[in-house]
Formats: structure tokens, C-alpha cells, sequence
């Protein structure tokens, strides 16, 4: 595994391409290469963009790569990509678009698939994003499938987020209300050479007013309202796993999050994004002070537990729905015996253990 390692670092591209596949798998040479991953890497910034499928995600980071590339930075790529219904693998739709790019010795892309799973990233985005690092690129970017309002994988995952949004989507606010503007570090309204872009522009720089103004007004406490605050910190143990990993802290280091840049941009002719990369190249830079990135190692290991131990449970709980003993459960809640609460309080107490 170590002569793997070194090979990736030394820039093998076959290598790096072997190793990628290697980690969307389990076994054992697997598991030895995702730990040697988590010791050798952690230096250099992630870019997370998401947003609605179809919003112009791939079209935008194809202008990115480009402006990067006129930088002389060596950029790698994971793009999630839908799974395939008949194959289980990536689809390659945002490959496909970047294809300028694919022969570029300096720019790797990588497609995965979803596998299902509900977050927008597949198990293997975060192997495949640590061996980009590995292989000297910088930065690496990671772009989700976008699944609507459920994007909390992507920000465990990332040091820097930016959700993208665009007109005629439907559910751009409630998007929004639904935390984005927390999530994010940028949010990017695309398309805005239409007058239906520069009204949704208007609209969420309108709640980012407002919320700055409320998260203002909240540091402003009464003794009542602080003592409430206290007693909000005692939590359940979901909720202080969703918090650890939210935007802004984790593993007690804590840090105040600056107000969410919003910006508008017309990706497929390149307007605006010169002004989105500086910014994000002012995150980049910020995101590489030693303690900024502890508290994002932190955050990503805190997500992979995270991620772990629920799709355990899942496995789990799906052993014991398919079990002998789960017909006996079904019988007594149809006959009354059980109720339904009683049922659901004893699988998530046990293990699973049926055979």
C-alpha cells in the first residue's frame, strides 16, 4: 500500500485512477488505503458546489477550470453524477460537459454515482477527493448530484460550500429557508442575463438581510433569553452530531461564520465568474491558516463517523425487518399487543442479532 501511495503522490495518473476504484469498494487493501489517506492529507481546501440538478453546476465549474488552469493551478475533480438504473455507475452527464478539460494533463475528473445514497454523495467522494490532494492537486473541487433541500453531506465535506441557484426551479426559496444560507459560504444565482434571475438575485440578498439583521439581534440577550440558551445546548445525541458537523465549528473549535456572499453570474458565457473565483480564492486562502484547517479535518472525520454509523444502522435494521422474529413483531402490532412506538423503541435499542 505504501508503494501505492508513493506512485500517487509522484503524480502516476494510471495509479491514481487504480487507487479511485480501489476505494469504492470494501475489503481489505480498501480500508488500509482510506487510512493512510486520512493521515497523509488534510492541507489543501475542498470547493463543494451544489444546488438543484440541472442548474448549471457543471457548466460553471467547466469556466472555473478553465480560469484556474490560466493560473497554473492543477485542479482535480469529483463529480457525482445520477447512478445508472441498469449498471449501479455514474451516468457521466457532468464529465461529459467538462470534456474540454479531460485531456489536460493538470486537470483530473472523476465521476461517481450516487449509490442511493440520499445526501448527494456516494461513500467514495471523500477517498477519491483525499487522493486528488494526494496526487498534488489544488484545489480539489466536489461537485453533488443536487438533491433539493437535503445537502448536509456535501457540507460536512467541504471547506468552502457554494450553493448554486437558478430561475424556474420552482423551490429556489424554500431552498433557502430550508438552511442553505447557513450551509453556505456562497450562494450563486446563475443565468442572470434574465429578468427572472435578477428577481430570485434580489430575493435571496433580501434573506441574507434579513437573517444577518435577526443573527444580530439574537447576540443582544436578555438574562431569561440566556439562560434558555444554555439550557438549548443540552441535547440530544442526534442533534449534537448534526451541530459538530454543521458550517462554522466543530470538535471545540467553534468560530463565528462571516455573512454568506451571494453572487450572480451567467455561467455559460463567463460573466461574473471571475468575481465568484476571486472570492473563492479569498476563501481558499483563508482556509489554509493552521487552525482552520484542524477544525476542518475535525469536521470531516466527524461526518464520515457520521455516515458510517448510520448506514450501519440502516444494514442493521434492515437484518432484523427480514428476520423470523420480525413476522412475530408484525402479528402483535396487528393484534394490539404491541403498539407501534414499542416496536420502533426496541429494533433502535438492540442490535440486530436475528438470524
Amino acid at each position: 500500500m505504501d508503494a501505492l501511495v508513493d506512485k500517487i503522490r509522484g503524480g502516476e495518473r494510471r495509479s491514481l485512477a487504480r487507487a479511485m476504484s480501489l476505494v469504492d469498494q470494501s475489503g481489505a487493501d480498501a480500508e488500509a488505503l482510506k487510512d493512510a489517506l486520512r493521515r497523509e492529507t488534510g492541507d489543501v481546501p475542498w470547493w463543494g458546489f451544489t444546488g438543484p440538478p440541472g442548474v448549471g453546476k457543471s457548466t460553471l465549474i467547466d469556466a472555473l477550470l478553465g480560469m484556474l488552469r490560466e493560473r497554473g493551478r492543477r485542479v482535480g475533480v469529483v463529480a457525482v453524477d445520477p447512478t445508472s438504473p441498469l449498471s449501479d455507475g455514474a451516468l457521466l452527464g457532468d464529465r461529459v460537459r467538462m470534456m474540454q478539460h479531460a485531456v489536460d494533463l493538470d486537470v483530473f475528473i472523476r465521476s461517481l454515482a450516487t449509490h442511493g445514497r440520499e445526501g448527494g454523495l456516494s461513500d467514495a467522494t471523500l477517498h477519491c477527493a483525499r487522493l486528488l490532494e494526494l496526487a498534488q492537486y489544488d484545489p480539489v473541487l466536489i461537485e453533488s448530484v443536487g438533491v433539493g433541500q437535503n445537502e448536509v453531506d456535501i457540507a460536512s465535506v467541504a471547506d468552502i460550500c457554494v450553493v448554486m441557484l437558478g430561475p424556474g426551479y420552482g423551490d429556489e426559496i424554500q431552498l433557502i429557508k430550508a438552511g442553505l444560507l447557513e450551509v453556505a459560504d456562497i450562494i450563486v444565482v446563475n443565468k442572470c442575463d434574465t429578468p427572472e434571475a435578477n428577481r430570485l438575485l434580489a430575493e435571496v440578498r433580501e434573506q441574507g438581510k434579513r437573517q444577518n439583521v435577526e443573527s444580530r439581534k439574537s447576540k443582544v440577550e436578555s438574562p431569561k433569553s440566556k439562560v434558555e440558551s444554555r439550557k438549548s445546548k443540552v441535547e440530544s445525541p442526534k442533534s449534537k452530531v448534526q451541530t459538530s458537523i454543521a458550517r462554522g465549528g466543530s470538535h471545540g473549535l467553534a468560530s463565528e461564520a462571516p455573512p454568506t456572499e451571494i453572487i450572480g453570474i451567467e455561467a455559460k458565457s463567463g460573466k461574473g465568474v471571475d468575481a465568484l473565483l476571486d472570492k473563492l480564492l479569498e476563501l481558499d486562502r483563508t482556509a489554509r491558516g493552521t487552525e482552520q484547517r484542524q477544525r476542518y479535518r475535525h469536521r470531516r472525520i466527524l461526518g464520515e463517523i457520521k455516515r458510517g454509523v448510520m448506514l450501519a444502522c440502516e444494514q442493521n435494521l434492515d437484518r432484523a425487518l427480514t428476520a423470523p422474529a420480525a413476522k412475530e413483531l408484525l402479528a402483535k402490532l396487528e393484534r394490539g399487543e404491541l403498539s407501534l412506538d414499542a416496536i420502533v423503541a426496541q429494533l433502535g435499542a438492540t442490535p440486530a442479532r436475528h438470524n
